[in-house]
């Protein structure tokens, strides 16, 4: 299905569906507009190319969750006491389609990549702008290490896969909870510490999208044997990041090449 086929369609779901919505295209690339606000359809379009047969469904709980964002929770006038417990790190590419990077509080953390901070609600999450702090009084040190804190408490009872070669000795880790956070887990400060036990000193990582997150060993095998699989995930999968390996070291996380 061609994009501009795709948006046609998707309009036509919303105003069946929900008739008092307010839907348009916007002026932003393949984007509409819900009730006022530009809602980017990268990930919408990825979702329903991977599962065709759940289009209906896709579209319609897309559209929920748009309507509640947009609703305005009580987080956006709410003090950083009453929502810090659920701040969290979310690592995004410098050009991501999910949201500007110009309009939510970023810290560099290799290049093409930030961490940015959310709120994590039910079902969304609600990306937290440079004028929250300043409202706030907190600085981009205490989010984050706020927002790192409650990674952790949310990591703690976390089951990860991992894969063996054919000596037995593990070479690949997988992170794959489904929670939304699972490619932040890359910012754990105890990951290289719990892994390197497994994989070596220094271990290389992909984050191809936010619901995953591969640990593997930094050798040539087992690097060029992923290397193809990752580029697909990112190209494929709603909620990119990116097809780029990266390295773990004691040091804290590196591009690999």
């Amino acid at each position: 299905m061609t994009r501009e086929k795709f948006i046609d369609q998707v309009i036509d779901v919303v105003k069946q569906r929900f008739p008092l919505v307010k839907i348009a295209r916007a002026e932003e690339n393949f984007s509409l507009k819900i009730n006022g606000h530009v809602a980017p359809m990268e990930n919408l379009y990825r979702i329903c190319e991977l599962q065709p047969d759940g289009f209906q469904h896709h579209v319609e709980r897309w559209t929920v969750e748009l309507i509640r964002a947009g609703e305005g929770t009580p987080d956006q006038d709410a003090k950083f006491d009453e929502i810090k417990e659920r701040i969290l790190p979310i690592v995004v590419a410098e050009e991501g389609s999910e949201a500007s990077v110009k309009k939510m509080v970023t810290q560099p953390l290799v290049p093409g990549l930030q961490v940015a901070y959310a709120v994590d609600n039910d079902r969304t999450v609600t990306y937290i702008p440079p004028p929250y702090l300043k409202r706030w009084k907190v600085n981009v040190d205490t989010l984050h290490e706020t927002a790192i804190h409650n990674l952790v408490a949310k990591s703690e009872s976390i089951n990860a896969h991992a894969a063996t070669d054919e000596g037995g000795k593990i070479n690949l880790i997988l992170f794959q909870t489904m929670d939304g956070f699972d490619a932040s887990r890359i910012l754990l400060p105890t990951l290289h510490d719990r892994l390197r036990e497994h994989l070596g000193n220094s271990f290389a990582a992909a984050i191809p999208n936010r619901d995953i997150l591969l640990c593997f060993r930094d050798d040539s095998e087992t690097v060029d044997r992923l290397r193809d699989q990752i580029a697909t995930d990112y190209r494929q999968m709603p909620h990119q990041i990116t097809d780029k390996i990266l390295l773990i070291t004691p040091d804290g996380i590196a591009p690999h090449d």
